[in-house]
C-alpha cells in the first residue's frame, strides 16, 4: 500500500514537472492572451526602435547644423560679372585712354555705381581646389590715322598678381568705329577669393576704352 501511494506520488509530481516545463520556442502570438505581456513584464532596454510602429516613437529634439561638406563633381560653378558703360545714360561720358602700361578696363573688385560700373557682383570665391573660367570683352576706339594695335589679357589677382591665358593683339583700323576685342582664358586656382581682371596696353596715343563686360565662373575640379 505505501509503495503504491510512493508511485503515485511520483507519477503526479512527474506529469506536473512535464507540464510546467515547456520546450524553446514553444510559445509564439497564439498562446498569449491579449494583453498578457505588459511593461513590467519586458526588461528594461531590452528593446529597440524597430519593436515600435514609426508612429509611436517621439521625434528627438533637433541635432546641431554640421559641417558643409565638399561640393560634388559636376554641381553648378559659382559665376561672377562686371559691366562697365561710361556712355550709358546718366553716364561720365569720357573714355578711358589706353596708355603703354596696362590699364585696367574692367575688374570684378571695383563695385557698381563707382567708375561708371553698370554692374558688378565682387570677387569670386573657390572653396577648394577649382578650375576658373573667364570671358571678357572690351570695346575699343582707334581715333589715330592709321591703324594701330592693341594688346589685350585677363589677370588673376590673389595672393599674387598673374596673367593667365593669351594675350590677344589686335589691329584696330583707323576709322574703324568701336571694335569689340574679346578675351577669354582660363587656369587652375586654389581656395580662396579672387578679382578679375581685363586689362589692355597700346603705344597709340589715340585708342580709348568705351564699354565692356566681363564673366567669370569657378567650378571644382
Amino acid at each position: 500500500m505505501v509503495v503504491a501511494c510512493i508511485a503515485l506520488i511520483v507519477a503526479l509530481g512527474g506529469t506536473s514537472y512535464a507540464a510546467l516545463k515547456l520546450p524553446r520556442n514553444s510559445v509564439g502570438n497564439k498562446q498569449l492572451r491579449p494583453n498578457a505581456v505588459t511593461s513590467g513584464k519586458v526588461r528594461n532596454g531590452s528593446l529597440t526602435a524597430k519593436d515600435f510602429r514609426a508612429s509611436a516613437l517621439k521625434r528627438g529634439p533637433r541635432g546641431p547644423q554640421g559641417p558643409k561638406g565638399d561640393s560634388a563633381p559636376g554641381a553648378i560653378p559659382r559665376v561672377a560679372f562686371a559691366s562697365r558703360d561710361p556712355f550709358k545714360p546718366g553716364g561720365s561720358r569720357q573714355a578711358v585712354a589706353v596708355g603703354a602700361g596696362a590699364v585696367d578696363l574692367i575688374g570684378l573688385d571695383v563695385p557698381a555705381g563707382k567708375s561708371d560700373y553698370t554692374s558688378s557682383s565682387g570677387r569670386v570665391t573657390a572653396n577648394g581646389p577649382s578650375r576658373l573660367i573667364a570671358n571678357g570683352q572690351a570695346v575699343i576706339l582707334n581715333a589715330d590715322a592709321a591703324n594701330q594695335p592693341v594688346n589685350c589679357q585677363i589677370v588673376l589677382v590673389g595672393s599674387a598678381v598673374r596673367v593667365i591665358g593669351n594675350d590677344v593683339n589686335a589691329n584696330i583700323a583707323a576709322g574703324g568705329g568701336f571694335i569689340p576685342v574679346a578675351v577669354s582664358a582660363g587656369n587652375d586656382i586654389d581656395a580662396g577669393s579672387y578679382d578679375v581682371r581685363l586689362q589692355c596696353n597700346t603705344a597709340a596715343p589715340g585708342m580709348t576704352f568705351h564699354r565692356g563686360n566681363l564673366t567669370v565662373s569657378v567650378a571644382p575640379r
